[in-house]
């Protein structure tokens, strides 16, 4: 697992902010990233769909199951507790420093979270066999993650 270029969290984060202009703030409650981020059925995800068809394309045995249920189960609680962080309270975006600050705030409960989550997905990554690391290297690749 390769750790992020530091750059590269940079990019992201001022990315992150120019999507917090006042033009998308502008663009109504369902294009606002407070409002798309907040959301009931919205915001960061642990996508179980994807973790289904993961776990049966790596055929894992029962002890593999019971470490990827794990991570699953610490990616959901992890990222429920960052969106209930960043959404407890409407910030005022209409300033570029309050933009950055969110972004900064969003950033931060992001990598709490991953912070969180990633001995659980390390301990089953540890887990499998060079075959099944290999399918879990392909299906993340192709999925956007590295």
């Amino acid at each position: 697992m390769r750790k992020p270029n530091f750059s590269i969290v940079i990019v992201a984060a001022a990315a992150f902010a120019v999507t917090l202009g006042p033009a998308a703030a502008q663009a109504g409650p369902g294009h606002a990233p407070f409002e798309r981020l907040c959301a009931e059925r919205g915001g960061p995800t642990h996508h179980p769909e994807l973790a289904d068809r993961l776990a049966e394309h790596l055929d894992l045995n029962d002890a593999q199951k019971a470490a990827f249920k794990e991570f699953h189960e610490e990616r959901r609680k992890s990222l429920e507790a960052a969106k209930a962080t960043l959404c407890a309270n409407k910030p005022d975006l209409s300033s570029f420093e309050a933009r950055l600050v969110f972004g900064q705030n969003f950033l931060e409960a992001r990598l709490n979270a991953l912070k969180a989550e990633n001995p659980k997905l390390i301990a089953f990554y540890n887990s499998l066999d060079a075959r099944q690391k290999a399918k879990f290297d392909r299906f993340r690749e192709r999925h956007g993650r590295e």
